[in-house]
């Protein structure tokens, strides 16, 4: 019976919390690049990594950068980012994933600790060509993050050269197209729940120690 707690345990804590969608209008760029035209993201997690999928109009190129911009507890932080990219954030911003997806794609996460950005633990990137999405696994630590935090976030498109502004955000600012600055509105929410399993986890957890004692 022992056992059986055990294995029951360690897939609830794998479980997923339910994972919220965010949409964006397409052929909303000036740019002409459909592999850089965000259509929608999904975002859930569980107990340890954020999951993002960026569904873009069509990945129909081996190229483009993607980033997710964080502000983790809503008065800011660096006002620049650790990628360079020219794109002005209202409040500033304390978390940042970057992530190409050349060569078969791979990806960078920061965060502010108040005097400079500190490199987190790579994320993890898959690109599915044919259904236009991208998907990344993002650990909560490496963005700062923890359970129970609610954070703003944009997600951008942009190029691969410092100072490349981001040429679609899910915010609604249409950004003004390449050798221009960019504008983020910094205004989409997200809450790290614990995901549904963590209740369970602790009620199995508790049976296991009653029939020990038994």
């Amino acid at each position: 019976m022992y056992r059986f707690v055990v294995t029951t345990a360690a897939c609830a804590l794998a479980a997923t919390a339910s994972a919220d969608l965010y949409t964006d209008a397409a052929g909303d760029i000036v740019t002409g690049n459909p592999n850089l035209d965000i259509v929608s993201a999904e975002i859930t997690n569980d107990d340890l990594n954020l999951f993002v999928s960026i569904v873009v109009a069509d990945l129909d190129a081996d190229w483009g950068k993607y980033v997710m911009m964080i502000d983790v507890d809503g008065d800011g932080g660096d006002s620049s980012n650790p990628w360079g990219r020219s794109v002005n954030t209202p409040n500033g911003i304390d978390g940042f994933m970057g992530s190409w997806i050349d060569g078969g794609g791979g990806g960078l996460s920061y965060s502010y600790d108040g005097s400079g950005w500190n490199s987190g633990a790579d994320p993890s990137v898959s690109v599915d060509f044919a259904n236009n999405t991208i998907s990344y696994e993002i650990s909560l630590a490496g963005l700062g993050l923890s359970l129970g935090d609610t954070f703003v976030f944009d997600i951008g498109s942009t190029g691969g050269s410092n100072g490349d502004p981001l040429i679609d955000t899910m915010g609604a600012d249409v950004q003004p197209g390449w050798g221009n600055g960019s504008n983020s509105n910094m205004d989409l929410t997200y809450t790290v729940v614990p995901a549904p399993g963590a209740l369970a986890l602790l009620g199995l957890a508790a049976l296991a120690g009653r029939r020990r004692r038994n």
